[in-house]
């Protein structure tokens, strides 16, 4: 298929197509959960393996390594292997970190399982949005890409809602493991089933096309700059996720239990705020300036929920961010595809982006643990500050950035 070919596309949709987002949606959950599964048992995990918040930090920051070291590869891996081999490969080695990491003596194993755990996340985060783009044409795009964007949201609700049951009265963490491996089996099911590279006439963006060298992405500025903005979300989201339960606790006056589920209910509103956020977003005209606004007011909201203590507020503020970031999201899954003019190199675009990403979800918890740690546990006002400028970055990114359209036209602001 070349780049002409591709700008002559009828735009009708497959109805296999929403087949497949649910696989790769099901099995995002599944990779996600296994990111996330430390979040709501940081300081359980602290007391268990008598280890600092730092060290828990990387325990849970650890995973997105492979995010980072693999995204780029993740390319080459779709290319030689396809859709299908390429996320079934990465579903396998991730069941294999899991059980590892349930059967870990100590800190040093569990990190180590952790690292394997990542190797899934790093071919899935870039092959679930490319196999999506495959399927869909940019103008359709949102809609399909704000339920894909919801993936992380689904689990870390999933984590923090469901903690205080999965761990049962004797708080076993590793029971989190046994739920994580059993949703990756379901997944890798549903994506053996239904996911399948389109053909050619039906194909709006392949990933899987060699024509093009995937280091012709280096050539555009835009994939840059916006993984600037990945680097800065990454580190923010982990930020807030990994310790504003704690916060709560110490500052607010909050119990765990309440602090988690409030974190759980937040994640499970921004499913549908993700998917609300695409559909807004398949009407929208300027999606830059769009994006742009989601950011600033994303940051704001950021650093104001690890200064607020008032319960009253702090609901009020929850509700912001599910918003929020659910607009948020959506934006950024479906624009970093149009960062090169060429629609093949959509999937090298994501994994760039992916790379960065993971490299601020790996850094925000430790970064943001050893802050905590410097201050014995009372510097919530420099976590407030770190949080906030990290995704204001994020948003001076997307005004930044040039867009192009299907056949190779940058998108006029």
């Amino acid at each position: 298929m070349t780049h002409q070919q591709s700008s002559s596309k009828s735009g009708k949709i497959n109805p296999k197509a929403w087949l497949v987002v649910l696989a790769v949606f099901v099995v995002g959950i599944g990779m996600a959960w296994a990111q996330n599964k430390c979040m709501p048992i940081m300081g359980l995990l602290q007391t268990d393996l008598g280890i600092s918040a730092g060290i828990a930090g990387w325990i849970s920051g650890v995973f997105s390594l492979m995010g980072i070291v693999l995204a780029f590869p993740a390319v080459g891996i779709i290319r030689k292997w396809g859709a299908l081999k390429g996320g079934l490969v990465s579903v396998a080695v991730t069941l294999v970190g899991s059980v590892v990491g349930l059967f870990a003596p100590n800190e040093y194993v569990l990190l180590v399982s952790r690292i394997i755990e990542g190797f899934g996340i790093g071919i899935i985060s870039v092959l679930a949005p490319a196999v999506i783009a495959m399927w869909f044409p940019i103008e359709k795009r949102g809609l399909p890409m704000g339920i894909w964007s919801s993936w992380q949201q689904v689990a870390v609700a999933g984590v923090f809602l469901l903690a205080d049951t999965i761990l049962g009265p004797a708080q076993t963490w590793s029971h989190m493991w046994i739920v994580g491996i059993v949703v990756l089996i379901v997944g890798g099911l549903l994506f053996a089933t239904f996911v399948r590279t389109p053909k050619n006439e039906e194909n709006y963006a392949d990933s899987t096309d060699t024509s093009v060298k995937v280091t012709e992405v280096f050539k555009h500025k835009s994939v840059y700059i916006m993984c600037i903005g990945g680097v800065g979300f990454g580190l923010a989201c982990m930020t807030f996720c990994n310790w504003a339960p704690s916060f709560w606790v110490d500052q607010a006056g909050m119990d765990l239990g309440l602090a988690n589920g409030i974190v759980g209910w937040m994640y499970l509103a921004e499913v549908f705020c993700c998917i609300l956020g695409g559909f807004i977003l398949n009407h929208v005209k300027n999606r830059q300036r769009f994006a742009a606004a989601s950011a600033f007011a994303y940051a704001v909201v950021f650093y104001l929920l690890f200064v607020a203590t008032d319960f009253p507020i702090v609901i009020v503020l929850c509700v912001l961010y599910c918003i929020i970031e659910g607009l948020f999201c959506s934006s950024m899954w479906t624009l970093i595809a149009q960062t090169t003019p060429d629609p093949r190199l959509s999937g090298a675009a994501m994994a760039f982006f992916a790379m960065a990403t993971n490299l601020g979800m790996m850094l925000g918890a430790p970064l943001s643990g050893m802050i905590l740690d410097a201050t014995a546990m009372t510097g919530w006002g420099y976590v407030a500050i770190f949080a906030g400028v990290c995704q204001l970055i994020a948003g001076i990114t997307f005004l930044a950035m040039k867009l192009y359209d299907e056949q190779g036209n940058e998108i006029k602001r």
